[in-house]
């Protein structure tokens, strides 16, 4: 009887996750951050860097640590004057990314764009 239950809870959940738009709805709607007061991390690998939308599109491969759905998933992330870009101890610009750095950012949905504050190269593709 309590498998059934707990196979019923299971069903249950899973009906909620796919009504609602899948569970990275539930989760937080802008890669794991809900608001700018609740930031994430995410980390992955850069495809293309566009300096005049100050814009990162890159393959998302885990999101708060988590893999993110099984498979890499493209998105987009976005930074400002004041996002910083560290690899090896030194600072660099976001226009210095190239594509396959892959790379971690903290940051948090602002205005539904996840806006990252730092992001850290964790291995070059030089």
């Amino acid at each position: 009887m309590r498998k059934i239950s707990l196979f019923a809870a299971a069903v249950l959940l899973l009906a909620a996750c796919s009504s609602s738009g899948g569970l990275g709805d539930v989760l937080g709607s802008i890669l794991g951050s809900t608001s700018p007061s609740n930031p994430s991390t995410i980390s992955g690998t850069v495809n293309a860097v566009d300096a005049n939308a100050q814009r990162i599109d890159m393959n998302v491969a885990y999101v708060n640590n988590l893999r993110n759905s099984g498979s890499q998933s493209n998105q987009s992330i976005y930074y400002t004057a004041n996002t910083r870009v560290v690899y090896n101890n030194q600072n660099y610009r976001p226009t210095d990314l190239e594509r396959g750095d892959e790379i971690s950012a903290t940051g948090a949905n602002n205005n539904g764009q996840y806006v990252a504050d730092t992001i850290t190269v964790t291995r070059s593709i030089r």
